[in-house]
């Protein structure tokens, strides 16, 4: 039954993964061809964006628009349980944020890796910004799991992403100055953003602190999940 769902989800989501690799391949095409900007900045420019924005529109077809199309309460009354479910739900959105930046990495690392970056250091930023992108996607699927509209989980992931830029905003200079502020700093998802210009232990907090994030947030969308009553839709 997990592979059929993992089918069903894959056909939804395909359009979108075609779509958004076209799109941060091509443009990122274009910049390193043009040369206007160092390669650093192109990739910068045009990849940043899309580990922000590219959750928000993947996730928003995993449970608002089916149920605004009363679909997800049709899987859910079959002879199903809900954890396979959610599963195959996360497992084919991961997938199709992940797939993008995977076959668009790749092309990069091959085209340009070693022209003004090693392509190591060229992965390892793709990889950096993929694990912030990751992390956004569970916080914007809690976040948003009872909207039914995707207008709704739009409004919701902004509010999200907001949330998370302000309190960015407020602890960055302090994180600088005390040790405190910097464990409050590595909180935020966008701390994975600046793993390249951190200490090693630094490195390590971050990590630590959001795979723990991750964890609970995973928790939280399965027990709210398993309580979800669309007879309320």
């Amino acid at each position: 039954m997990l592979k059929a769902l993992l089918w069903k989800e894959w056909q939804e989501q395909r359009w979108r993964v075609a779509l958004a690799t076209v799109w941060l391949l091509g443009m990122t095409a274009i910049g390193l061809k043009t040369r206007i900007l160092p390669d650093i900045g192109v990739v910068m420019i045009i990849w940043n964006p899309a580990t922000i924005i590219l959750p928000v529109l993947l996730g928003m077809g995993l449970f608002a628009t089916e149920r605004k199309e009363r679909t997800l309460s049709y899987l859910i009354v079959h002879p199903v349980s809900r954890s396979q479910i959610l599963a195959a739900k996360v497992m084919a959105g991961l997938v199709a944020y992940v797939a993008p930046f995977l076959v668009c990495g790749l092309m990069v690392c091959l085209a340009v890796g070693g022209r003004e970056l090693s392509t190591a250091d060229l992965a390892g930023g793709f990889v950096i910004m993929g694990a912030m992108g990751i992390v956004l996607f569970a916080w914007q699927l809690l976040a948003g799991l009872r909207c039914r509209r995707g207008e709704t989980y739009i409004l919701v992931s902004v509010i999200v992403l907001g949330c998370w830029g302000v309190h960015a905003a407020v602890v960055e200079e302090w994180r600088l100055t005390e040790n405190v502020g910097y464990w409050t700093w590595a909180l935020n998802p966008f701390a994975i953003g600046n793993l390249n210009y951190a200490k090693p232990s630094e490195v390590w907090t971050v990590i630590t602190l959001q795979s723990l994030i991750l964890a609970g947030l995973g928790f939280g969308l399965w027990s709210r999940f398993r309580r979800l009553r669309e007879g309320r839709s």
